[in-house]
């Protein structure tokens, strides 16, 4: 009677450990699932794409959210019971106040998620293979106990998006919003960003087909003629459109509404052409400046302290760029020193010649590959390029 009770409770252990353990699994693969269906259609509806749509069913199929869900579960099962978002005109589902205790809801959102910064909250629950969304419990099969009707587990997952504040660049190379604003016909005009094998454009499976040749733009840092925006064929005197690499990697982390120093010289900082040309043939994250000027320090605070914004009196190593936004621009050829440059993978000529300095391409949209910090998108900061984050 003894060893038939013990095997009993062995066998009531063994069932429980094998109903937590599945529990946990589930739960695991379920949170997999969200956070990467809450990343995928954060990066839609940043880029205003038509499948960034409204839905409370598991039909968010269309919107690849669910099929994100799917391949994160091992069974490649996982229903999407609720998608829900803040901020955002094309899904009006507005979220539940966060709850951490309860595993249904969403937990309590980040300090810098501030209003008017976008979000989306995707919800998961246990799919089965017949459809149902109770999870079996090994112990109702073990023990006969058909009052142990099983479980569901849920898992939820937020992301949100918005203008980049503070991030690095891969190139210290700035534009001016002049420039960009003629180049885009003040940001009504952007190519189809690069998809499939590099160099992402061309007629092979899953590539983007290559823009006309005429949606080629030339991007100058420096000109021997008169451009639209520039100051003698420059930004300033001495100043060519790079910020200065103070770390000597060729990076710069510059932030919007924040102020950084030209780097004088007509070529690239040093070390920086092999990075330059490694580029060629992808999307380049470009910081966007509304105002250039000569100052002993660093300015401080807007540009309203500043009348002269045009760079026109600035000059040498005491100038300084007021960063406004990012953008994105794929990058197809350039001139960057005597024989620093390379042809235009569209025109396959290089993009300008002699004492000009230049890049050719095409500005794309899109959000940023790398972290940085996110501000509420305004009419003033957005020049295509968001930055897309979780939240919780």
């Amino acid at each position: 009677m003894t060893v038939l009770v013990g095997g009993g409770v062995v066998m009531g252990m063994l069932a429980l450990s094998v109903d937590i353990g599945q529990i946990m699994s589930e739960r695991r693969e379920l949170q997999n699932g969200a956070d990467a269906s809450a990343m995928a259609l954060a990066q839609l509806c940043a880029k205003n794409d038509s499948r960034c749509v409204q839905t409370t069913t598991d039909t968010t199929a269309a919107t690849a959210v669910k099929p994100l869900a799917n391949a994160n579960a091992k069974d490649h099962l996982s229903a999407v019971s609720n998608v829900c978002a803040n901020a955002v005109t094309t899904i009006t589902v507005a979220c539940e106040t966060p709850n951490a205790s309860e595993l249904a809801k969403c937990g309590p959102t980040p300090g810098w998620l501030v209003s008017g910064i976008p979000y989306v909250e995707v919800k998961t629950k246990t799919e089965t293979s017949v459809g149902s969304a109770v999870l079996t419990p090994f112990a109702k099969a073990l023990t006969g106990n058909s009052a142990n009707n099983g479980s569901t587990v849920y898992a939820c997952a937020r992301s949100a998006w918005g203008s980049p504040g503070q991030y690095t660049a891969k190139v210290p190379i700035v534009v001016s919003e002049c420039e960009w604003k003629n180049n885009t016909s003040n940001g009504t005009v952007y190519q189809t960003g690069p998809a499939g094998a590099a160099p992402g454009y061309g007629t092979a499976s899953g590539q983007t087909p290559w823009p006309a040749t005429s949606a080629e733009i030339t991007i100058y840092l420096k000109s021997t003629t008169t451009v639209p925006c520039a100051i003698n064929g420059k930004d300033t005197a001495g100043g060519f459109g790079y910020v200065d690499d103070t770390a000597g990697n060729c990076e710069a982390a510059v932030s919007i509404n924040d102020w950084a120093r030209i780097e004088t010289g007509s070529s690239p900082p040093s070390g920086c052409y092999n990075e330059i040309a490694a580029l060629q043939g992808s999307v380049v994250e470009l910081p966007i400046f509304d105002c250039l000027v000569k100052a002993s320090s660093v300015p401080t605070g807007g540009i309203s302290g500043y009348p002269d914004c045009t760079g026109a009196t600035g000059g040498g190593a005491n100038s300084y760029y007021h960063v406004v936004g990012w953008a994105k621009f794929y990058l197809t050829g350039f001139k960057v020193g005597g024989s620093q440059e390379a042809a235009s993978l569209r025109s396959g000529v290089v993009p300008c010649s002699g004492g000009d300095r230049c890049l050719s391409g095409w500005y794309v949209t899109g959000s940023l590959t790398g972290p940085g910090t996110i501000v509420p998108p305004t009419s003033t900061n957005n020049f295509g390029a968001s930055l897309v984050a979780p939240a919780g």
